[in-house]
């Protein structure tokens, strides 16, 4: 695959207020090798390699995650919509994480949020809600359960927590560990996005799909809206916001645990 190699440049931050023009023509990506020969990925924005935020350079180990941040890039047109690149904002942030995090301090960030789990805390009135509840999310408990070992078990009170066994937290820290850094940093950011680890469990495992993600993790709401009426504007904006989280999410956490490159056809 023929790559064009450019210099170096830094892209400057801007406002939240202030859209930058498109100031490139080509985006491309570019691949290196660092001092011990492993292979490395650089977007290139015309003769540039692009920089976090931090002034770091975006030196990718996963080609299909330069490609897809690449063409996040090319996809801007007249401006550059920053808040619309999350795989970017994904990226930078993984990158320019201060040095004392490390794989086991942001597993351990992610099992925090299973005590307050969405998914463990079902309502106990109306009585349909429950009802709903127990329809949409006990089969996916029941199978994350049986698939990762564990025994959760939901709290129908909102005083009592859910039984979370030691078994189980250990459990679930070894499948988090096996997650590279990047990836792991992804995860992170669809859990903060849903408040539940487990949606992100059957979301990652392909057991649901973005969209049904999104409708579980907003299942009180969408039943309130049915009885009380919906702010369309408003509800309709989060969900899809809440959507294009979950999505980036998952999309990161695949590309960043893939580090195979991309090989040219064969030419016939």
């Amino acid at each position: 695959m023929k790559r064009i190699l450019f210099n170096f440049v830094s892209i400057r931050s801007h406002s939240v207020y202030t859209k930058p023009k498109r100031f490139y023509k080509e985006v491309s990506v570019a691949d290196e090798k660092d001092e011990n020969g492993k292979l490395l990925y650089n977007v290139m924005l015309d003769k540039y390699k692009l920089k976090t935020q931090g002034g770091k350079f975006l030196k990718l180990e996963s080609e299909p995650l330069a490609l897809a941040i690449a063409q996040e890039w090319d996809s801007q047109k007249e401006h550059i919509h920053q808040s619309r690149m999350l795989l970017t904002g994904l990226a930078f942030t993984s990158i320019d994480n201060p040095l004392r995090l490390t794989k086991e301090s942001i597993t351990s960030q992610i099992l925090e949020y299973l005590d307050t789990d969405s998914w463990l805390y079902f309502s106990t009135e109306p009585e349909n809600l429950t009802k709903l509840q127990e329809k949409r999310w006990l089969p996916l408990i029941e199978w994350i359960n049986q698939k990762h070992m564990l025994n959760l078990k939901p709290s129908y009170s909102i005083v009592d927590t859910p039984e979370i066994s030691e078994e189980s937290r250990k459990s679930l820290q070894r499948f988090l560990l096996s997650y590279n850094f990047m990836a792991l940093n992804g995860f992170q950011y669809g859990v903060e996005a849903a408040k539940s680890v487990l949606l992100m469990l059957a979301t990652t495992a392909f057991r649901i799909s973005v969209d049904e993600a999104a409708e579980l993790a907003r299942l009180e709401q969408i039943y309130q809206a049915k009885i009380y009426g919906n702010v369309e504007w408003y509800h309709d904006i989060e969900h899809e916001a809440l959507r294009s989280r979950i999505a980036a999410s998952v999309l990161f956490v695949h590309l960043s645990s893939n580090l195979h490159t991309v090989q040219d056809l064969p030419r016939t």
